[in-house]
Order: structure tokens, then sequence, then C-alpha cells
């Protein structure tokens, strides 16, 4: 099941990058699988690696992978349990100057994914008001679980 998801968003992801990239052309090679990455982009600027995870289970598998040397994007889907998990795991995330987490769902009617950036969130965004905010962001994108994702590309 999680093989089938995670290969429809690494292609999502794929467009994704190549999409963002149509005017600027730094992207000068991708690859999969790439030291134990889903993805990597090969930028004239700067590297990336990404990390497809359609439920994340262990926050910590994923960041033991990410340190400050590279760019990391985790790409997961729009549910309130990977949305629970990055909260309960903020103070960790914090940490990574260059992460950014991609929430997604290719087939919300509203906006299909929004990105955050936690250690640039924690920088800007007013304690108090961060839960909200981040909720605010989450609601734009309607919620899809893994079932619902494999129902529509069945």
């Amino acid at each position: 099941m999680e093989s089938k998801s995670r290969d429809y968003l690494l292609d999502w992801t794929i467009s994704f990058v190549k999409n963002k990239d149509a005017v600027a052309k730094k992207i000068e090679k991708i690859e999969n699988g790439r030291d134990d990455f889903d993805l990597f982009v090969k930028y004239k600027d700067r590297e990336q690696y990404f990390i497809i995870a359609p439920n994340i289970d262990d926050m910590n598998l994923i960041i033991q992978k990410i340190n400050n040397d590279s760019y990391f994007s985790i790409i997961t889907l729009n549910s309130k349990q990977n949305f629970a998990i990055i909260l309960d795991n903020w103070n960790k995330l914090i940490n990574f100057k260059f992460l950014n987490i991609i929430f997604v769902n290719p087939f919300s009617d509203l906006d299909k994914k929004w990105i955050i950036f936690p250690y640039t969130h924690q920088k800007i965004c007013d304690e108090s008001s961060l839960r909200t905010g981040l909720k605010s962001m989450f609601d734009m994108v309607e919620p899809i679980v893994e079932e619902q994702l494999l129902a529509k590309i069945s």
C-alpha cells in the first residue's frame, strides 16, 4: 500500500519541482534513490534531498537522515495525523535551517499543497499564534489520508 502511494507522490514531486523550475532553469539533474533518499535534485546553486512519506510514522527516522549541510524536503499527505506529528516534533524540526515540509493533496478542490519551513516560521512567528497559523495553512488544502489517495489513483 505504502509503495503505491509513495510512487504517486514521487511522480507528483518530480512534476512539482520541474514546474517550479520552468522559468529559472536551475535544475541540472534529478535522481531517484541517491544516498538513501527518495529523490535528489541538483540545482546550479544547491542540492536538495526529498523524503517521500505519505504517512509520517516515525519522525525520528526522518530526523536522523537530515542535517544542516544540505536542503531537505519532506513530502507528506495533508492528513490530520501527519500535521499532528509535525507539531509534536516542532522543537526538533526548527533546528534544520534548510528543511521544508510540503503537505499535499493532489485532488483537493482548494489549494493542492502548502509548505512550511520550521526554522524560519519559528523565527518569525509569535509562539502563541504558531499553532493557529499552521492550522489555518493546513485548512487551505483539503485533508486526505492514504486510503483516499489510493482510491483515487487506482
